[in-house]
């Protein structure tokens, strides 16, 4: 696939080679290539006519969905992807620390709205009749994510029209996609692998877009498309798995956004299915290295763009390394030191110059469900309620488990659980606290200060 320069000039190829070729199918609506193309334009014809440079766009996967944001970048202007379901509180913050000048969202229709989310007057005639668009006076829009960084749950990144597109090409060279493939989109679009492998890319190489039906029909949506490629979080794929959720045409499982468990990938392969399990951040746009061996190696996207510090962090630098962080000269500065993205991840080259992980960020916790969480942040927030003196959070069997230590030695656990489970009720579905283990001392450490990992869990398999 050619690398292009633009959106625009993306989809109008695609429109002109597979025109009434089906591009998006939700349930039993299809939308060929050729009219979401000329809906994408139609979209940015009637948002140019606002100031303002950034869109935050937010709601459940859907074909309006995807128009809105192709539309707001042909535009010219930043389309922002935030959570749907994440509580109100928090996603007006996030709306705000990107400075957004408008929402498109889809409890108002879609219709734009100002940043509270009240409708614009007027914004609901979306007539562009007689007008033309000309993609060589715009200059268009970037995408930003959220991510957690290493001392804030939801840190704003900021990726180039060149990041995606780099991206595509990378992507291409190591998996496979055909204008006969259906791939099932069933992840969150807002976040940096749902948004590459479930749209993007499949739609530059001619699939159709399978866009989930929600949550109540995710045990059929595979019989149901009949997918061939299915881009999943480990969680997913480990449900599918447990259910017997795997159509017979489908062949291509692409498994990202948190490492994945070695018992599902080795389950997954017995079923003759090809698998491959991507390791990317949003800071990378989702490509850093791709592993399809079972001895958990990974080869990197891109030749020359990945190396090793002195101390074994994991640097990448090339074509899918962000902008930056949103509004964060000194956090960028910091992440992408030397000219290199700086991962916080570590590992080493094998005999076969394959990249081995040894460590993950330990900042961050990725859940299972592609999750990102600010350890510093959650364990600044526990230790703020009261009667707890030392707080650490980590994932182990499959739990996220707070591990406490209380300021009074005497305290029973049952207290501090009510109290995180108030906690809980103010982070929404994105992740919850699942058990509290209480220490009679202090949290154990290493010689450098850093909290003993392994040593709690002993204490957590005892307990």
């Amino acid at each position: 696939m050619a690398q292009y320069k633009s959106f625009y000039k993306l989809l109008e190829s695609l429109a002109d080679k597979y025109n009434d070729k089906t591009a998006v199918l939700y349930d039993t609506f299809e939308v060929s290539y050729r009219k979401l193309f000329d809906d994408s334009v139609k979209k940015a014809l009637h948002l140019q006519h606002f100031d303002g440079n950034r869109i935050a766009i937010y709601g459940p996967a859907s074909y309006r969905w995807i128009v809105n944001l192709f539309g707001t970048v042909l535009a010219g202007k930043d389309a922002a992807l935030v959570d749907f379901f994440i509580p109100h509180d928090i996603r007006f913050k996030m709306i705000e620390k990107i400075d957004a000048d408008y929402v498109l969202c889809s409890t108002n229709q879609y219709i734009l709205s100002d940043a509270n989310g009240i409708i614009i007057n007027g914004a609901e005639n979306d007539n562009v009749d007689g007008l033309t668009y000309n993609a060589d006076d715009v200059k268009e829009g970037n995408i930003l994510l959220f991510t957690a960084g290493e001392n804030e749950c939801d840190k704003a990144v900021v990726l180039t029209l060149d990041n995606i597109m780099s991206a595509i090409s990378y992507i291409n060279a190591h998996c496979n996609c055909t204008e006969d493939d259906r791939v099932l989109a069933q992840i969150e679009l807002s976040k940096i692998f749902g948004l590459l492998y479930c749209l993007i890319w499949p739609l530059s190489c001619g699939a159709c877009i399978c866009v989930g039906r929600g949550l109540r029909h995710i045990d059929a949506d595979t019989y149901y498309y009949d997918a061939t490629i299915l881009p999943a979080n480990p969680s997913m794929a480990e449900y599918l798995k447990k259910i017997k959720g795997f159509n017979d045409n489908l062949k291509n499982i692409i498994i990202g956004g948190a490492p994945c468990p070695y018992h599902l990938y080795e389950c997954l392969r017995d079923r003759d299915i090809n698998v491959s399990s991507v390791y990317g951040t949003s800071e990378s746009t989702g490509c850093i290295a791709i592993n399809y061996d079972e001895d958990g190696s990974y080869e990197p996207f891109a030749d020359n763009t990945l190396k090793l510090s002195d101390d074994g962090e994991i640097l990448l630098s090339g074509g899918c390394v962000m902008k930056g962080y949103y509004n964060d000269e000194v956090q960028t500065e910091r992440k992408l030191k030397g000219g290199y993205l700086h991962t916080g991840d570590y590992g080493r080259i094998n005999s076969s110059g394959r990249l081995v992980i040894t460590k993950r960020n330990p900042a961050i916790i990725s859940l299972p469900t592609g999750e990102k969480i600010c350890r510093n942040v959650i364990n600044r927030e526990i230790e703020s309620i009261n009667g707890i003196a030392e707080s650490y959070i980590m994932f182990y069997d499959e739990k996220l488990i707070a591990v406490i230590s209380a300021i009074d030695k005497s305290e029973k656990v049952d207290r501090f659980k009510r109290k995180i489970d108030k906690y809980n009720d103010k982070k929404g579905y994105r992740w919850e606290i699942q058990k509290v283990v209480l220490l009679d001392m202090k949290l154990p450490r290493k010689d450098d200060g850093s909290v003993d990992e392994e040593a709690l869990e002993k204490v957590i398999d005892e307990a």
